[in-house]
């Protein structure tokens, strides 16, 4: 009976080799009749993907801080400097779109465009005195960065600019998003502030909003300037969407200060997801580069159960 107890008991410990994705509970209600345990295997789908090769130690990237996390646990796969505090560009209108739909006065409303909307950098083709939808106004400012589109936004919510960014950074708060300060919502600001481990809180809490996760997927889009009969299409500027990558959501910035910037979730080849951030990458296409091999990289190094 010792003998056979102790045989049990080595099998025990060789549990240590088993995959994550499977639990094992122990029967003694056997051991005074018999001298067995019997071993009951529990399989269900692992909380959190392991890693199938822990020879690698990530990639080589230009971004000066990036981080990849599965979408479904939140669990960091990898990162770089996750903790840097860097200006954000256009990856600030996630937040903008999220404070907007808090406040948002109705999707088929008319904005009458007015001078004070005017920014410089990114703009869509719509003039003083003019008028388009808060719809169109709102896919705009994600699928091509408009900046103009996001200052009519915030007009049209009835905020002051300052009530909004107010609102702004209180939503910053509520999301966890300690390291990050706001000065204004386009991002042309580079007193706009936040660290990667912080902005990909932002994302989860965006692409988790449909019509924000429908307008930054959409490879193009086309607005109406209502009062001239003018219609434009816009290319987005997340090029990854024409790319073998499964891009669901994202959003792009550049400004000097903050380099080349990029968020996106990422469907993988077996139904799971990741979110990817690159903060600083060197160049346009390094951007996409390196949120590419990250992508890559975790779905050839990461196990997800079903």
């Amino acid at each position: 009976m010792l003998l056979s107890i102790l045989a049990n008991l080595i099998g025990i410990y060789s549990l240590l080799s088993l995959p994550l994705a499977s639990s094992f509970t122990i029967d003694v209600s056997q051991l005074a009749e018999t001298g067995n345990i019997e071993l009951i295997e529990e399989v269900y789908r692992a909380d959190y993907p392991y890693r199938r090769n822990n020879n690698s130690l990530g990639m080589a990237v230009s971004a000066a801080s990036a981080i990849v996390i599965d979408k479904e646990s939140g669990m960091a796969l990898w990162q770089k400097n996750p903790e840097s505090a860097r200006p954000v560009a256009s990856i600030t209108k996630l937040l903008t779109a999220l404070v907007f739909l808090d406040n948002n006065p109705g999707w088929d409303e008319v904005v009458t465009i007015q001078p004070s909307d005017y920014r410089e950098g990114g703009q869509i083709r719509v003039y003083t005195g003019e008028k388009i939808t808060i719809r169109d106004l709102f896919n705009a400012m994600l699928v091509v960065s408009s900046n103009n589109a996001a200052m009519a936004l915030v007009r049209s919510t009835g905020l002051s600019e300052e009530e909004f960014v107010i609102a702004m950074n209180q939503k910053a708060r509520e999301l966890g998003m300690s390291q990050s300060v706001f000065l204004e919502p386009t991002g042309l600001e580079p007193g706009n502030i936040s660290t990667i481990s912080d902005i990909v809180k932002l994302a989860q809490a965006a692409f988790s909003k449909d019509e924000i996760k429908w307008a930054t997927s959409q490879k193009q889009y086309t607005y109406s300037v209502l009062n001239v009969d003018r219609n434009y299409t816009l290319d987005n500027t997340n090029k990854l969407l024409n790319s073998y990558l499964d891009i669901r959501a994202g959003k792009t910035g550049y400004l000097e200060e903050a380099g080349y910037c990029l968020i996106s979730e990422v469907k993988g080849p077996s139904e799971q997801s990741v979110i990817v951030a690159v903060l600083g990458s060197q160049s346009e296409a390094d951007r996409f580069q390196d949120l590419k091999a990250l992508s890559q990289w975790s779905f050839d190094n990461y196990i997800w159960e079903h």
